[in-house]
């Protein structure tokens, strides 16, 4: 079981840091970017699928 979480830990991860790079790889505002980071970093799960629904053509709207 110990071995599942640390895996599912490093996934996070990976796909936090592949988030991050995504937000600063986009043409929003540097203000923007910051906070987009911050809230993938302090909030690892909720961030990654509120990036993910933002980046999606409904959100692409509200970016």
């Amino acid at each position: 079981m110990d071995d599942l979480n640390g895996i599912l830990a490093v996934l996070i991860l990976l796909l936090d840091v592949l988030a991050i790079v995504q937000v600063w790889r986009t043409r929003i505002e540097t203000g923007r970017k910051i906070i987009w980071s911050l809230v993938i970093a302090l909030l690892p799960v909720v961030g990654l699928i509120m990036w993910f629904v933002a980046m999606s053509r409904i959100g692409k709207v509200r970016l």
